[in-house]
């Protein structure tokens, strides 16, 4: 099932069991690690077919959940036109949308002013998000989570964090970095659980012709605090700006996010799960291969202070 031509294969069974005769050519997009994803036409319309390449991720039921949700609070997504995760022609489940007119902001060159208008832009949509409230912490499935607090849920993620890593940190050191995080999650139980994207950054942000934005991708969405969900966000910044543009954008973004929840104390939550948000992503890097990312990650991980 991994062989090129028999999962382009697959993906046009799929897409006639859904279209008829009436879809054209598909192409299949580059640098997908997490799924194969195929574009295609039909009847004058773009879609995209999406191939996920395991059973359990994205969690079943999650992306029909997550796009009933913002309906549900009349923020712009992708159209989802099918979803399966029991189908003989491919088990591990598929996914077809509508493409959402646009370009991804990571593919466009925007000057200061523009970038500045983005993230006020941003940040007005992830308050929207953050207002949708998902009962517990972790993976959400078809909506339900599992943990009574995230920091639970927290350390519950690093049991797998040893194995993976116990190459590039050690053991000392990895448990220094739990307490590190640990201590600070615990300080923050009270900041309610919400849908929270999961992979923030403008590689997932779409901008129509009217300048408005969309975000795309939800397969890592959870239900956390919005000060994990915005903290994801910000590592990403510090990684793709320099120190004053990252300074000046992360700024913009806060000042036009609107929440309840104890926004003055963000920089104490964000300092600690950026470092958990680095260890996730280290162990990402090293799976798809990407020594750039590797090398880039565990020298900031180097320089993390745990006192």
């Amino acid at each position: 099932m991994n062989d090129a031509g028999t999962m382009t294969e697959i993906a046009r069974q799929i897409i006639r069991s859904h279209f008829g005769g009436c879809a054209c050519e598909l192409g299949e997009t580059g640098n997908i690690t997490n799924n194969c994803v195929y574009p295609f036409e039909a009847a004058g319309d773009q879609y995209f077919l999406k191939l996920y390449r395991n059973k359990d991720w994205p969690e079943e039921g999650k992306i029909p959940f997550v796009y009933q949700s913002l309906s549900g609070k009349n923020i712009p997504h992708a159209e989802l036109i099918a979803y399966s995760r029991d189908n003989e022609l491919y088990p591990n489940g598929y996914s077809i949308e509508r493409k959402v007119q646009g370009m991804a902001a990571d593919k466009m060159r925007l000057d200061r002013e523009q970038e500045i208008r983005l993230y006020a832009a941003l940040a007005e949509l992830m308050s929207s998000v953050h207002d949708i409230h998902i009962d517990n912490y972790g993976y959400i499935g078809s909506g339900t989570a599992c943990y009574s607090s995230m920091a639970d849920f927290l350390e519950d993620e690093f049991d797998g964090f040893g194995s993976r890593l116990k190459d590039i940190i050690s053991e000392k050191r990895l448990e220094s970095l739990k307490e590190r995080i640990l201590d600070t999650m615990r300080d923050f139980e009270d900041l309610p659980s919400v849908l929270c994207h999961g992979d923030l950054s403008k590689k997932n942000i779409m901008i129509r012709e009217n300048g408005e934005i969309t975000l795309i991708d939800w397969d890592d969405a959870m239900s956390l605090c919005w000060m994990a969900d915005i903290s994801r966000l910000t590592l990403w910044m510090k990684h793709n700006y320099s120190e004053q543009e990252y300074a000046l954008f992360r700024n913009v973004f806060l000042e036009h996010y609107r929440t309840l929840y104890r926004k003055a104390e963000f920089d104490d939550f964000e300092s600690a799960y950026h470092i958990y948000s680095a260890l996730d992503s280290l162990i990402f890097a090293i799976r798809v291969g990407d020594t750039v990312l590797e090398k880039r990650l565990k020298e900031y991980l180097d320089n993390v202070d745990v006192i």
